[in-house]
């Protein structure tokens, strides 16, 4: 079996390095059957299946991959299996499945969360545990008090490719809403920073959530530091917008004139935004150091004024 999947991996390297669409495309039903001796094969570390496999969903861009035929195999592992390893496979192809749809909801969605709740966190996991966080929250699929520790991934702020499906829908109204009421000021920062980019931009509702929860969220001198960190992705996705469409398109084809001048105009207004609450805080602090070091001055018991010896 050893020798036929390093020859299946060999085969699927071609096709996705070729980004041949349509072969794989046709070959949908057996990449998607792979899934289970992939995962296997990672646990054992032997032939690298599982990278090849998903590398060749992601060239094929297409979601039409027969995951439900795997649905009760993806189950089992999140539920049952004990090798952290089996786990993490699937974990790593999470971005790939279509979550929302029938049978990938309910109790799947929550067999998944447990088992990223619990996963190490690494790196090279951070990616898919995040862009599907981002995709399971637009489905509302998972609530802020459902396992409450996989939300930390986010702290990570692994860099999302620039299509990325979870960061498309991750500025939903909705999935604003979500996290500040998850309540972690760390968490927030991190999706904020995560969802911001050149590649996308914001849903009009959720872009006015976020003007104001910054106004309200991170307002006041306590909030400078992460102010500044939200300043400086700012500074970094206006200056990628400013070296135009042509520059922008090389890795997002898609993106049209109006999406550049959207993203420019909303990024600025977040950023005039942050900038005005620092200007307040500042305003604050110097009329309170104003306040201390004016001359303190009393009035004696007829009323007059008297300076202090």
């Amino acid at each position: 079996m050893g020798q036929v999947l390093g020859l299946i991996a060999e085969k699927l390297t071609t096709l996705a390095d070729a980004h041949d669409r349509n072969v794989l495309f046709r070959k949908y039903k057996a990449i998607t059957a792979l899934l289970p001796y992939a995962t296997l094969q990672e646990r054992d570390k032997q032939h690298p299946v599982l990278d090849v496999l998903l590398r060749a969903v992601k060239a094929s861009k297409s979601s039409g991959f027969s995951w439900h035929w795997v649905r009760p195999f993806l189950e089992t592992q999140l539920t049952a299996a004990v090798d952290v390893s089996l786990k993490r496979a699937i974990i790593l192809a999470s971005p790939y499945i279509p979550w929302g749809r029938r049978p990938f909801d309910g109790d799947l969605v929550q067999a998944w969360a447990a088992a990223a709740s619990t996963t190490p966190k690494e790196e090279g996991v951070a990616l898919s545990v995040v862009d599907t966080l981002l995709r399971i929250a637009h489905r509302e699929l998972l609530q802020p008090h459902d396992h409450v520790d996989v939300w930390s991934w986010l702290t990570l702020r692994p860099p999302l490719p620039p299509t990325c499906k979870g960061r498309e829908g991750g500025s939903h109204p909705d999935v604003v809403r979500m996290f500040r009421d998850l309540k972690d000021i760390e968490i927030l920062k991190s999706y904020l920073l995560l969802i911001w980019s050149e590649w996308d931009f914001l849903y009009d509702a959720g872009f006015r959530d976020m003007c104001n929860l910054i106004r309200k969220d991170f307002s006041g001198i306590e909030m400078h530091p992460h102010r500044a960190d939200l300043v400086e992705r700012l500074d970094h996705v206006l200056e990628q917008l400013d070296r135009g469409l042509e520059h922008l398109r090389q890795d997002k084809p898609k993106l049209s004139k109006d999406d550049l001048q959207e993203g420019k105009d909303q990024y600025g207004k977040l950023r005039a935004i942050l900038l005005e609450e620092d200007r307040k805080t500042l305003g604050v602090l110097t009329s309170t150091r104003s306040g201390i070091d004016r001359p303190f001055r009393f009035t004696d018991s007829s009323g007059c004024a008297q300076s202090p010896t």
